[in-house]
């Protein structure tokens, strides 16, 4: 990719708030040595787009993590996930489904819904204050020899995510893989640095890309969220009135073997293999780090 030679008038992190990014979040606000190098200073600011479906943990780790950093951090949003899900709605008002939910037809063909959840409630509202904080105009270009940067939190291991923005004001940075850090030295610097303490994963409490143990781990520290996604994974087959099932030829599932999640969460418990992880699949790199 040819190097931007406009100028950089802004710098901000997008922050998961999971493993990936809360530790680039924390490294750069102790100034690590292997960013400042590279010339990764703190950023202008920390910036989490709030689905408003998280875990009560990934809420409680932000604002713990927002006490340990020395540069801002801004939550921005589009809407209630969960409300516009039920209205069968996207954050813009539209009759649609944007979450990857699982299919399979009256004859048993398989399918799978597109993801758009991440461009609706994730990049778009953190675009929109990033454009405005960098001096973006409403309804007018921003300008061609100027340029934010985004750093993304991911790691070596998940290079498979890393995208190039879609937008030409904003050029994509991955500061962990540019020291050659993976998913699994973030948790243990993360482990040796704050003793006792739980780094969660993040992804809204129905995300469909949550692996088998991830639903596990939602079941046992936080119950009342797992029992939503339960409910909420009943009610997608309700009927076909069900504003969601309206939209759908066919029935969906928030699990990939397109069965109950209570089902296969029980027999996950119960000693079957659990399945994969499935968030390398995603394609825009800002849920699950």
């Amino acid at each position: 990719m040819a190097e931007n030679t406009s100028k950089v008038v802004y710098r901000a992190l997008s922050l998961g708030a999971g493993v990936q990014s809360s530790v680039l979040a924390l490294l750069l606000a102790r100034s690590d040595p292997r960013l400042t190098e590279l010339g990764y200073l703190k950023p202008d600011t920390a910036i989490f787009a709030d689905t408003g479906w998280e875990p009560d943990y990934v809420y409680q780790h932000l604002d713990w993590l927002e006490k340990q950093l020395n540069y801002p951090l801004i939550r921005v949003s589009s809407g209630d996930i969960r409300k516009n899900l039920r209205q069968g709605r996207t954050s813009t008002g539209h009759r649609f489904v944007d979450v990857p939910l699982f299919l399979v037809n009256e004859s048993g063909k398989k399918g799978m819904l597109r993801r758009q959840c991440t461009t609706h409630y994730k990049i778009v509202p953190i675009h929109r204050r990033v454009r405005e904080l960098a001096g973006g105009r409403r309804g007018r270009p921003f300008p061609k020899d100027e340029h934010a940067e985004m750093w993304l939190g991911i790691s070596t291991d998940e290079a498979g995510r890393m995208k190039p923005s879609r937008e030409p004001w904003v050029e994509h940075q991955w500061p962990l893989v540019d020291i050659g850090m993976t998913r699994r030295e973030c948790a243990e610097w993360f482990a040796y640095n704050y003793p006792g303490r739980v780094l969660p994963r993040s992804a809204c409490v129905i995300c469909p890309y949550r692996s088998d143990d991830h639903w596990l781990e939602l079941k046992r520290s936080e119950p009342d969220s797992y029992d939503e996604a339960v409910k909420f994974d009943r009610w997608l087959r309700k009927s076909r009135t069900n504003p969601v099932r309206a939209l759908l030829n066919g029935r969906p599932y928030l699990h990939r073997e397109r069965r109950p999640l209570a089902t296969v969460i029980a027999e996950r418990e119960a000693g079957t293999p659990s399945s994969v992880d499935y968030f390398n699949e995603e394609c825009e790199g800002l849920c699950g780090v």
